[in-house]
């Protein structure tokens, strides 16, 4: 990451509610404190007031001082009534000071970073946040206390132990005890396979029953049909000009990585509908029930979008979660604003293909996340291919002690792997890509 500077991103969710919190984090967090109260920097909670376009607006904040804050940097939250325009207004405050938007996962990267979280605990955070059932929290909470990761160790020791014993059953292969030895070896071996499996649960064998939706969703003429055609790589759906051409939902099956899906191009919702809503119910009836949505926008869209978002989210409060926003037409140039929604965004355009194979590969991530439960930290993946390499050594007729050796072998250094928790730049920027805005 480059050279610290203060950012500011939006702590709750993006619509009205009672308070809204805005997180600030960096180096200016002092000095931009008394914007909000006349108390001396230190740690401590103070009532103040901001100076908005609306008059003076009463507010709560928290001063942190590094390093002990769970980014590691000196932090400001202000709690503010949760009026949109109320947030907004003091989101252009902020940036009128000098700071600037945080991007997807940037204050748990840098908690990350500080030393403050393992990478398995952030991204155990992630998976907590879009949990969608009890299993799937359970193991989220097992990582994110480090339960996970303390098993994990135990069971790597214990298997560090039994590749030795191999190794050593090498060099006194000619005594009589070899033979007992490597059945004992071989009892060893499984039991630890059980122990692996058992601690990451059934995801092993979770299998969808159903084929999973990924649905386009947006205005007219936001691009919807184009970025279909584009990520189907065939011309299935209709190009128009004129709003309302899509009328009934096109679908077609895609594979995105190794993972089958259905694409659902859906009609356009919004005040330039030439139908004037005749089909805007269904459309987000759809929407709503998509695994996977994307919220196309095109330039000078955002409040539309904004808007549809506020009225699908209030039908299935989970639906951001898996939601991305699409900057459509990226060819026509200019900067996309940030969409006030805090969702994992993407710039594309099907004219050009800019950002389609980007925009493939997030959703072959997102639907590879789907297929294991959401457990695909980087610890539950080495750990799922070790599990393969042990049950290999362990299988029927018996494999010769050598083969099973090797086996344990690499299955102990991917364990070692999973627990150094490190990864190269562009993993860790594809993993925090993932968060929501203010995480």
């Amino acid at each position: 990451m480059t050279s610290r500077q203060t950012m500011f991103a939006l702590a709750t969710p993006p619509m009205a509610c009672l308070a809204a919190m805005l997180r600030v984090s960096g180096p200016d967090a002092p000095a931009l404190a008394p914007i909000f109260t006349n108390r001396k920097w230190q740690r401590c909670c103070a009532r103040g007031s901001i100076d908005l376009p609306v008059g003076p607006v009463p507010c709560i904040v928290w001063m942190l001082p590094a390093p002990n804050t769970l980014t590691g940097e000196d932090t400001l939250e202000v709690l503010v009534p949760g009026h949109l325009e109320i947030v907004r207004d003091l989101e252009q405050r902020l940036r009128d000071a000098g700071c600037r938007d945080a991007e997807p996962g940037r204050f748990t990267r840098l908690s990350v970073e500080a030393g403050k979280l393992s990478l398995t605990q952030a991204e155990a955070t992630l998976a907590l946040v879009t949990a969608s059932d009890d299993e799937s929290r359970r193991r989220a909470l097992a990582d994110l206390t480090g339960e996970s990761a303390r098993r994990m160790a135990a069971l790597t020791e214990e298997l560090r132990e039994v590749s030795a014993r191999f190794e050593m059953s090498f060099d006194f292969s000619e005594e009589e005890h070899a033979p007992a030895d490597e059945d004992r070896l071989f009892h060893d071996v499984r039991l630890l396979t059980a122990e692996l499996r058992d601690l990451l649960g059934s995801e092993q064998s979770r299998v969808q029953r159903e084929v999973p939706t990924i649905a386009l969703f947006g205005p007219p003429n936001a691009g919807k049909s184009s970025l279909f055609n584009a990520l189907a790589q065939q011309t299935r759906s209709l190009v128009s000009d004129t709003p309302g051409t899509t009328r009934d939902a096109v679908e077609t099956a895609v594979m995105f990585g190794s993972n089958r899906c259905t694409l659902v191009d859906l009609c356009g919702v919004g005040e330039r509908d030439a139908d004037s809503g005749r089909f805007s119910e269904s459309a987000r009836q759809r929407a709503v029930t998509s695994d996977v949505l994307l919220l196309v926008c095109a330039p000078g869209q955002v409040a539309d979008c904004a808007r549809e978002l506020t009225v699908l989210a209030g039908r299935d409060s989970a639906l951001p979660s898996r939601t991305f926003w699409v900057h459509s037409m990226a060819d026509l140039g200019g900067e996309s604003p940030a969409n006030p929604c805090g969702l994992p965004e993407q710039r594309v355009s099907a004219a050009s293909g800019a950002g389609v194979s980007d925009l493939q590969f997030r959703l072959a991530m997102r639907l590879a996340e789907r297929a294991t439960g959401g457990a695909t930290s980087l610890l539950r993946r080495k750990a799922r291919e070790a599990l393969d390499l042990l049950t290999a050594a362990n299988a029927e007729p018996a494999v010769p002690p050598e083969v099973a050796a090797s086996d344990v072998r690499r299955a102990l250094a991917l364990l070692d792997q999973a627990l150094l928790s490190q990864a190269p730049g562009e993993v860790l920027d594809l993993i925090f890509s993932r968060f929501c805005i203010g995480k």
